[in-house]
């Protein structure tokens, strides 16, 4: 089967997606629970919605990139025999060569990659989050480049 970058963008999308659809149920039982307590079940308590919240978007993003993993890995296979890079940074670095994208959608698409990796391993690190619309284009954009 042949690697198709737009079915990975349109997954990818729906990550977003979903995360819009996340965001939008932990505000709307957050409001209601602010009214009525009795709505959180089992030793749920409100200060969990609020930690929910909080990290809603950094784990929307691990999974964004985890899918955009998955296409590069799989694009590896279908343009190689050789299994593709362990680390991400040499994948990543080895196809923008093959693929000749350009500096600029490189180091974009790698701070969408640092910054999952500090959200992931490196939490003491301090790093400038990236909303998740600005992680999808800039992944979607590299994957667009793959030819």
């Amino acid at each position: 089967m042949p690697f198709d970058p737009y079915a990975w963008q349109r997954r990818i999308k729906a990550v977003e997606r979903e995360h819009s659809a996340a965001r939008l149920a932990v505000e709307h039982l957050s409001m209601q629970a602010g009214t009525d307590p009795s709505l959180l079940q089992s030793d749920l308590r409100y200060r969990d919605l609020k930690q929910t919240s909080d990290l809603l978007e950094g784990t929307y993003i691990v999974r964004l990139f985890a899918e955009f993993e998955t296409a590069l890995r799989q694009f590896w296979r279908a343009i190689k025999t050789s299994n593709p890079p362990n680390k991400m940074h040499d994948l990543m670095q080895s196809l923008a060569s093959k693929c000749k994208i350009g500096f600029d959608q490189l180091r974009l698409a790698h701070d969408v990659r640092e910054y999952r990796n500090v959200l992931v391993h490196e939490r003491e690190k301090d790093m400038e989050p990236i909303p998740i619309g600005t992680a999808r284009s800039r992944l979607c954009t590299f994957l667009s480049r793959l030819r």
